[in-house]
C-alpha cells in the first residue's frame, strides 16, 4: 500500500506547542494548502469552491512513535484511553484528520483556509468535502468527552507588555494569539502556574504564562 503527498499544508505553527487542540477552536488561524504540481490544476479543483469547508487528511510527519494507550489533555494528562478512542497522532499510522474552512482558490490552484490546526509544512495526503447532509450527526454522543468538564476559553492579558512590543503587533496577529493562548496550550502534564512557555507563531515568537483563569503575555518579538 502507497501513499503519495498531494501537497504541503503551511500553517503558522511551527512547533507543536501553541497548535490548536480541536480544528475551528481559532477561527482566526489561516493557512495555504500548495498542491504538487501534478493537481494543480483547473480540472482537479473543479466545484471545489461550491464548498465552504474541506475535510483534511495529513500525515503527522512529526510522529515518529505510537503506543497502545494515550493520556488525553481533556482528561489532564493522567487518565490512559486506547489510541483508537482519541485522535492523537501517536498512531501506527499517523494520519490527521481536520475540518477546515475554505477561504477561496487562488489564481495559482493554491487554497487559502482558516481555523486551522495543523503544523507549517504537514503533508496532504487527501481533501474531501464536508457535507453536512451526511457528516453532521446531531444525535450523535462524544464517548469520554461527555464526561469532561465544558471547555472555556480564559481572558489572555497584554498588560505586562511595553509600548514597544504592543507596537510591534498588528491587530490580526493580536487576535491570533488572543485565539490560541485562550485555549491553555499548555501540556496536560504540567499544571505549574510558575513556569513560562515560549513558542513561535507565525513570525512572532511569544512567552507568556498562566495564573489562575488568565494567560498573561510577558513579551513579544518579531522576527
Amino acid at each position: 500500500m502507497e501513499v503519495q503527498a498531494i501537497g504541503t499544508i503551511h500553517s503558522p505553527f511551527k512547533q507543536k506547542l501553541g497548535v490548536p487542540r480541536q480544528p475551528l477552536l481559532c477561527p482566526s488561524v489561516t493557512g495555504k494548502i500548495i498542491l504538487e504540481s501534478t493537481f494543480a490544476r483547473e480540472d482537479t479543483l473543479r466545484e471545489l469552491d461550491s464548498f465552504s469547508h474541506l475535510w483534511l487528511l495529513y500525515w503527522c510527519h512529526k510522529s515518529d512513535s505510537w503506543r497502545e494507550t494515550i493520556k488525553p489533555p481533556r482528561l489532564g494528562g493522567k487518565k490512559k484511553v486506547g489510541f483508537l478512542a482519541t485522535r492523537s497522532p501517536h498512531r501506527p499510522n499517523p494520519i490527521g484528520l481536520s475540518l477546515v474552512k475554505l477561504e477561496r482558490i487562488n489564481e495559482d490552484f493554491s487554497i487559502d483556509i482558516s481555523g486551522i490546526d495543523i503544523l507549517d509544512g504537514t503533508p496532504l495526503i487527501d481533501i474531501k468535502p464536508y457535507l453536512p447532509m451526511w457528516d453532521s450527526v446531531p444525535e450523535a454522543n462524544n464517548g469520554w468527552v461527555d464526561q469532561t468538564p465544558i471547555l472555556k476559553s480564559l481572558q489572555v492579558d497584554f498588560s505586562r507588555l511595553n509600548e514597544t512590543e504592543l507596537k510591534l503587533l498588528m491587530p490580526e496577529e493580536k487576535q491570533l494569539l488572543i485565539e490560541t493562548l485562550g485555549w491553555d496550550p499548555r501540556p496536560a502534564y504540567t499544571k505549574d502556574e510558575s513556569r513560562t512557555f515560549i513558542h513561535q507563531v507565525g513570525p512572532i515568537e511569544v512567552t507568556w504564562m498562566k495564573d489562575k483563569e488568565t494567560i498573561f503575555v510577558l513579551k513579544i518579538k518579531k522576527q
